[in-house]
């Protein structure tokens, strides 16, 4: 029986053609017949690699190992990458002026229709409530979702259009085509939704729609595979603020920074990456392992480089380097004017969320709700809140946190004084 599981592992078809031919107790046959199918699905999943996965986020797919399985991590197939990532070769499309939305016309086949790109983008941080936010920002009747997840995020700018996920890369990017796909619907009813004039001229169409990726804000590892990049190093290379900046100049952004070290606990304990084995302990020793990582890279490169280093990345037991806020923000505002950002601290969010809301929405130029309604926003339940999940588990350790801070120290100094705000401090915070 071991060899014919054997030669089930090996070769299914050539198995179902012997028992068609002997006689066996049935069974056994029975019990082959079963193997061989469910060696016949995996072989199919095997093969499906990227094209059945793409389009979602690999939260559950965890260690590296485990993305090789799906042909996930390699460029076996000499992708040419600029053909999705060269942004800054593309003609900026003609915005159509009664929009408030950048939107505009494209005709295809004789056929023309609206297409549009988002107004505004939550661009993070992980862990720090842009889903929660983003959740309550929508039921203003002049937001609308995308197609991404949870009417969300699409992860194109730092993810998608280089082929990446959380741990891997080398799969099928997103064409720029499709990333604008997934403003189809809002375009729609952006393009329907109109309001008159005063001069009754062109009818105004108000509605809005955004992009809530996280990732956008600190993820630059994909700046090498940038057409423009050749000969450049990540201390000077263009990165996704630039692309960004290329197509949509006029961008609005929104920015959640939190306590860096609560934050990297909840990002731990929020991927699924060995879900099964997690623990204060465990993370506590992934922190150890990942500062030293982050400490070996700098012996050898700059601080970018390492920041800027997708190996690095997902090499990374704990998710360390997004909590360096600084250094990305920098970046921005060297393309971006500052008050392209507004920037909210999550722990005076949490505090006073419909304050916090409002000033999103007044930010944006959007309608006023009454007070009502914005009761009702903030009184909702938080999303995805990890409270349970660090009940069931136990705070982090003393000495884990000591480390954090530590490592965050400087870093935080650095952001207080460029926004001129201690808060960013996080020294009054419980």
């Amino acid at each position: 029986m071991y060899s014919s599981y054997i030669c089930v592992q090996q070769q299914p078809f050539t198995l179902r053609k012997v028992l068609a031919k002997i006689n066996v107790k049935s069974w056994y046959r029975e019990f082959m017949e079963k193997l061989i199918e469910n060696q016949l699905k995996q072989k199919t999943v095997l093969k499906q690699k990227n094209d059945g996965v793409e389009d979602e986020v690999l939260k559950h797919v965890g260690e590296p190992e485990a993305a090789k399985k799906i042909g996930v991590l390699e460029n076996k197939r000499n992708i040419d990458y600029s053909i999705y990532s060269d942004v800054l070769s593309m003609q900026k499309p003609k915005y159509k002026t009664n929009y408030k939305n950048p939107c505009w016309e494209l005709t295809v086949d004789n056929a023309t229709r609206v297409r549009c790109l988002p107004y505004f983008h939550l661009v993070g941080v992980d862990k720090c409530g842009t889903t929660d936010l983003w959740k309550r920002m929508v039921q203003h009747p002049q937001i609308l979702p995308n197609a991404g997840n949870v009417g969300k995020s699409t992860m194109w700018w730092s993810w998608r259009r280089f082929g990446f996920d959380v741990w891997s890369k080398g799969r099928t990017p997103w064409t720029f085509e499709k990333y604008m796909n997934q403003f189809d619907a809002a375009a729609r009813k952006i393009e329907s939704f109109a309001v008159k004039t005063r001069n009754n001229e062109d009818d105004f169409h108000p509605l809005i729609t955004g992009d809530g990726s996280p990732t956008v804000f600190w993820d630059f590892t994909g700046w090498n595979l940038m057409p423009q990049n050749k000969d450049k190093t990540a201390d000077n290379a263009l990165l996704t603020p630039h692309a960004l900046h290329h197509l949509l100049p006029k961008s609005y952004f929104l920015l959640i920074f939190r306590n860096p070290t609560e934050r990297s606990y909840s990002d731990y304990l929020y991927w699924d990456r060995n879900a099964d084995k997690k623990s204060a302990e465990i993370f506590h020793h992934g922190v150890i392992r990942s500062i030293k990582l982050f400490e070996d890279c700098k012996k050898i490169n700059t601080l970018k480089s390492c920041l800027y280093d997708k190996e690095l990345h997902m090499s990374m037991p704990v998710r360390i380097l997004v909590g360096m806020y600084v250094v990305y923000l920098k970046e921005w505002f060297k393309v971006f004017e500052k008050d392209r950002f507004l920037i909210i601290k999550n722990e005076e969010y949490s505090k006073d969320i419909k304050t916090h809301v409002q000033r999103i929405f007044q930010y944006l130029g959007l309608d006023t709700l009454s007070d009502e309604g914005m009761e009702k926003i903030a009184k909702q339940s938080r999303k995805n809140d990890q409270s349970m999940k660090k009940k069931a588990i136990g705070p982090m350790w003393q000495e884990t946190r000591q480390i954090l801070d530590d490592l965050y120290g400087s870093y935080n100094e650095e952001l207080a004084e460029f926004l001129a705000d201690n808060k960013y401090l996080w020294k009054d915070d419980p």
